[in-house]
């Protein structure tokens, strides 16, 4: 019998009773040649089985051991190849077992099968199931790294994805992938007329059975969930950092230094809740300064964009971009209108490490959503009087921007006296013969989904409030008073009727240029009486006033704490009052009732100690 190894051929005579046993011994280390009639050494067989019956044809064992560890070389470098691809192989000596396939010569395993398995049948089946199916040749370090996989710490990494970010869960328990399809769908409320429609939003996407994909702001959902499972977050997202020098030129009061401490605390993540004239503003610009990054303001008009500018340029010698729709200025400080943003929000993604959401409860909205929903900015303030919205879609913001990690309300702030006590005036008109007779009319030959807001017009737009607030403005000589409506008809009229008894009155409403002449106007007293329509319900900052006259206005709770805080700024013996104008045996009286559950507690239960030192002039 010849054998033929290394290009040498080594050959023995075999005796005939031996001849098959000896035969079948070389066969499995060596393939036969017909033409040669010898058996060539065949180092793939000779991996998995005993060489030593090529000893006994006078092969020296090292040159047995050489051909293999040859063979050994060629086959680790396609090996290691293997791994780099994300599979396991080996050569294999038996036959291949699920849930290894055969391919080519090797037996192979993706390692995302692996952890799928793991995430299926658990560690202890699944390491079970592979590590019994190894059975050939491997490298050692590369069986250490499919081991590893069964003994992985308890991780959650999160990775870049383009425009969102992907969650890997190696081992993931149903309890987790519980609470993750418990986050993964969103409702999200749109209000008609008529009705509030439910849709869907799919937040959270699952690509395979540990692979998920998500928006940026879920990073704090992902995080809690992680800490509450016991499992560790490796975060790998490359976020927008970059560093912007800022002076601070200004201080704080201590409830709102407190407000920035509780939002550091949680990790730069949350919503900011105090009453208009509180200094929201500062609790945003100290966010910026403990940050002092890249940094994105958003907010709701082209005036509060220029407010928020000076302000920073004034408090931390920091001149920011301006992002509005007549301008498109990026800094790494840009302070933009919600509306701009979101129509540009593609391109500027991932701009920005802090984003601020000023009178946050605009995130919700429609078209304003998307800024918070694609934003890439990792650090979230919202700041707002009032974050509830009528919509129900209250959980948008707390969901992108975080929940309340501050709240101070009218009654502490009080207390300090950091605003002013504030005392609530009901005044009931009543419609001419002749309004009700064309409401009436009217109603009849509308439809019914009409009537409501046939009746509500009429009652928002009663002609008595006219007669009524000139008789207030003879009354509350001296006081410096903001009218609200809610139409610009209405603010005209009582505009033109109070100009024409010589007031020293301003309209101010939509399309009036010039508004910082007419608050300097106020300021000096040079004017002390402005009528408004919804244009100073929010943001903006007014000049100190005293009373508020409130002549119409919508059944909103936000509407009527907002058009109140422009008056409690605290200031020396203030007392503010606040006079509303409601159309009896009509449905502002409804709205009436509902609004006013925007008015601070306090006020509700100290009125009538107020009352008793500056009684109304009021007939």
């Amino acid at each position: 019998m010849k054998i033929k190894i290394a290009g040498r051929i080594y050959e023995r005579s075999i005796p005939e009773g031996k001849f098959s046993i000896i035969k079948e011994k070389v066969k499995s280390v060596c393939k036969f040649e017909p033409k040669m009639k010898t058996w060539v050494f065949d180092p793939r067989k000779a991996i998995c089985r005993d060489s030593d019956i090529l000893m006994e044809f006078g092969v020296p064992s090292n040159v047995i051991k050489s051909e293999i560890e040859k063979f050994k070389g060629k086959v680790k470098k396609l090996l290691i190849e293997r791994m780099k691809r994300g599979q396991f192989a080996f050569i294999p000596c038996k036959e291949v077992r699920d849930p290894f396939k055969i391919d080519e010569e090797f037996s192979i395993i993706d390692l995302n099968d692996i952890t799928r398995l793991i995430s299926k049948e658990g560690p202890i089946k699944a390491y079970e199931k592979v590590i019994n199916s190894i059975n050939g040749y491997y490298l050692e370090d590369h069986l250490r790294k499919i081991e590893n996989l069964f003994s992985l710490k308890k991780e959650i990494l999160l990775k870049d994805n383009e425009k969102n970010m992907l969650i890997h869960i190696p081992y993931s328990e149903e309890s987790i992938l519980n609470d993750l399809e418990k986050i993964s769908k969103i409702k999200y409320y749109v209000k008609t007329l008529k009705e509030i429609h439910v849709r869907k939003i799919n937040i959270l996407r699952k690509r395979d059975d540990v692979i998920f994909e998500a928006p940026f702001f879920l990073f704090y959902k992902i995080r809690e969930i992680a800490a509450t499972h016991g499992y560790e977050l490796k975060d790998e997202v490359k976020w927008p950092e970059e560093d912007v020098a800022l002076y601070r030129n200004f201080s704080l009061y201590n409830f709102q230094k407190d407000a920035v401490d509780r939002w550091e605390d949680n990790g730069r993540f949350g919503t900011v809740v105090m009453p208009t004239g509180a200094g929201k503003t500062y609790v945003g610009l100290e966010a910026l300064f403990r940050t002092s990054k890249n940094a994105l303001i958003c907010v709701v008009t082209e005036e509060l964009a220029k407010q928020w500018s000076e302000l920073i340029k004034e408090k931390l010698s920091y001149s920011p971009g301006i992002f509005t729709g007549r301008k498109k200025e990026l800094k790494p400080i840009t302070v933009g209108i919600y509306n701009s943003i979101a129509k540009h929000i593609n391109e500027l993604y991932d701009h920005f490490s802090l984003i601020i959401f000023d009178e946050v409860h605009h995130v919700p909205a429609s078209t304003f959503k998307e800024v918070a929903f694609l934003s890439k900015a990792k650090y979230r303030l919202g700041l707002s009087a009032t974050p509830e919205r009528a919509d129900g879609n209250n959980h948008l913001i707390f969901l992108t921007s975080g929940n309340v990690v501050y709240k101070v309300d009218y009654e502490k702030l009080l207390k300090m006296g950091f605003l002013s006590p504030l005392r609530h005036h009901v005044i009931y008109v009543e419609l001419s013969e002749k309004e009700k007779r064309s409401m009436s009319k009217e109603i009849m030959l509308a439809r019914d989904d009409e009537r409501r807001l046939i009746e509500k017009k009429y009652a928002l737009k009663a002609r008595a409030k006219v007669d009524k607030v000139m008789e207030l403005l003879r009354n509350l000589k001296g006081r410096r008073i903001l009218i609200f409506t809610e139409y610009i008809g209405q603010a005209e009229e009582i505009y033109k009727k109070a100009k024409e008894r010589g007031y020293k009155v301003e309209l101010l409403i939509g399309k009036t240029v010039g508004r910082s002449k007419i608050f300097d106007k106020f300021r000096k007293g040079e004017v002390n009486v402005i009528v408004t329509t919804r244009v100073l319900d929010e943001g903006i900052d007014v000049p100190d006033a005293d009373v508020a006259i409130i002549v119409s206005g919508s059944g909103s709770k936000r509407q009527m704490a907002q058009r109140v805080g422009r008056i409690i700024r605290r200031s020396p013996r203030k007392i503010a009052d606040v006079y509303e104008l409601v159309t009896k045996g009509t449905i502002e009286e409804i709205l009436s009732k509902i609004r006013r559950r925007g008015l601070p507690s306090y006020k509700r239960r100290g009125a009538r100690s107020f009352n008793s030192l500056y009684p109304p002039k009021v007939s």
